[in-house]
């Protein structure tokens, strides 16, 4: 057991953020990020290739987090993968003492910097849970006898805030029953949301993780210019921004972070939080000792 299953098997409100790999080998600012974070939250998530955008193999950023002394969550997409690489990377994954992986589908590549490559969707999400079940009951995609089988905590994505909601439900239902130890939602804005999708899921078998989004004058520019990954944030919330000045902006999306954390724990509205920052990754230590996480 390690330290983030340890949280949520023990009803700890638990604390995850997630950072994205380096575009390049420079590792310095992504070791830096680890190390602000390591000691403050019970698990790291490690994106792959989020947005469709290149970056350093989950796999090999999720080893270096750990050699850092930080527990990881890596992120697997069937875009880029089929079931073979997929079963290859869960069994490396395995033997690098990696056990949260969180298979993805993957945003659509047109998202992307490189929109002609060809995505692969051998698996989806589902079909990869399953396969990651079949690994450690010892039987590899083929049906093959493996030598040494994983053990995994495995989960999956949800989206509280999809249009229509049921078909999102029904995928979420089909994850649980694919044995999903943990869901981990896209941004949360509107918790009415998070409470209705959280009363029509199956919350004994898995534990539910809501994404809150850090929220600064860069993911405002962006979304102003482009469809950046994640939900995207509602018209009122960015008129907000759109008037302020960097620092005050900045101390906007730190003060809405931290209420969104209070009200989701206190509301018992999920069993921890899973905060990002996509271009101000150093907001998310300051947001989480204001919140007293």
């Amino acid at each position: 057991m390690n330290k983030f299953q340890d949280a949520l098997k023990s009803g700890k409100f638990a604390v995850t953020a997630g950072l994205t790999p380096p575009k390049g080998v420079n590792l310095a600012p992504f070791r830096q990020q680890v190390d602000a974070l390591k000691d403050r939250v019970d698990a790291i998530t490690i994106s792959d290739n989020r947005g469709a955008h290149l970056a350093m193999s989950s796999l090999a950023a999720s080893a270096l987090a750990r050699q850092q002394g930080s527990e990881v969550i890596c992120t697997l997409n069937c875009r880029d993968r089929n079931r073979l690489a997929l079963a290859a990377d869960l069994l490396g994954a395995y033997a690098l003492g990696i056990e949260n992986i969180l298979p993805v589908s993957g945003d659509y590549l047109s998202f992307g910097d490189s929109p002609h490559a060809m995505p692969v969707f051998d698996l989806d999400s589902v079909q990869v849970l399953e396969m990651a079940r079949s690994l450690e009951n010892g039987t590899a995609p083929g049906g093959q006898d493996l030598n040494g089988a994983p053990v995994f905590f495995l989960g999956g994505v949800a989206n509280p805030e999809a249009k229509p909601l049921p078909p999102q439900v029904m995928k979420c239902l089909k994850k649980i029953r694919a044995r999903a130890d943990f869901l981990i939602t896209l941004d949360v804005y509107d918790l009415q949301k998070l409470e209705a999708f959280a009363a029509q899921i199956d919350l004994v078998e898995a534990r539910l993780i809501a994404g809150v989004r850090l929220i600064g004058p860069g993911d405002v520019a962006r979304q102003a210019s482009g469809n950046p990954p994640g939900n995207l944030i509602p018209p009122e919330i960015m008129s907000e921004f759109q008037s302020l000045e960097e620092s005050r902006a900045f101390d906007l999306g730190k003060r809405r972070a931290v209420e969104m954390i209070r009200c989701i724990k206190t509301r018992n509205l999920a069993h921890g939080v899973y905060l990002r920052a996509d271009l101000h990754p150093e907001m998310i230590p300051e947001v989480i000792a204001a919140a007293e996480m």
